[in-house]
């Protein structure tokens, strides 16, 4: 799994899921509004399009690649769905209550060695109190 930052969704799976269910859900409006041409950020489609049916699809979309059985799920995994579950809160969008405490578990018991684990803990506090707040902050 590749890495670029210390959120949790800024790793490839998660990312690739993200992006997937995007363009499952909102098809050719997701192509427009991401095409170069087009000013917006990533993060601006994304807080324009965010909903409870991109989160549904970035988790089925996830777990096709991850597999159905999480009890095989490595920290990988558990760092791809929590990412997946942190970006929809943060962009506002309603977390049911199983998913929630789901990611809030696999964030929780986190054991991923990084390069910078004081950056990393303080970002992962914060997404851990986002998604207990049950609201985006």
């Amino acid at each position: 799994m590749g890495y670029w930052g210390l959120k949790s969704y800024e790793n490839d799976d998660a990312h690739d899921a993200l992006d997937g269910a995007f363009e499952r859900v909102h098809g050719d409006l997701y192509d427009e509004l991401t095409d170069d041409a087009n000013p917006l950020t990533l993060d601006q489609v994304h807080q324009r399009l965010a909903n409870a049916e991109t989160l549904a699809a970035a988790l089925d979309l996830f777990e096709v690649e991850a597999g159905s059985d999480r009890t095989l799920w490595d920290e990988l995994d558990h760092l791809g769905y929590a990412g997946i579950v942190v970006r929809h809160a943060e962009l506002g969008v309603a977390i049911p209550d199983d998913v929630r405490s789901t990611a809030l578990e696999f964030l929780e018991t986190e054991e991923i060695e990084w390069d910078d684990p004081a950056q990393r803990n303080r970002l992962r506090e914060r997404e851990i109190a986002l998604l207990k707040a049950g609201k985006a902050g």
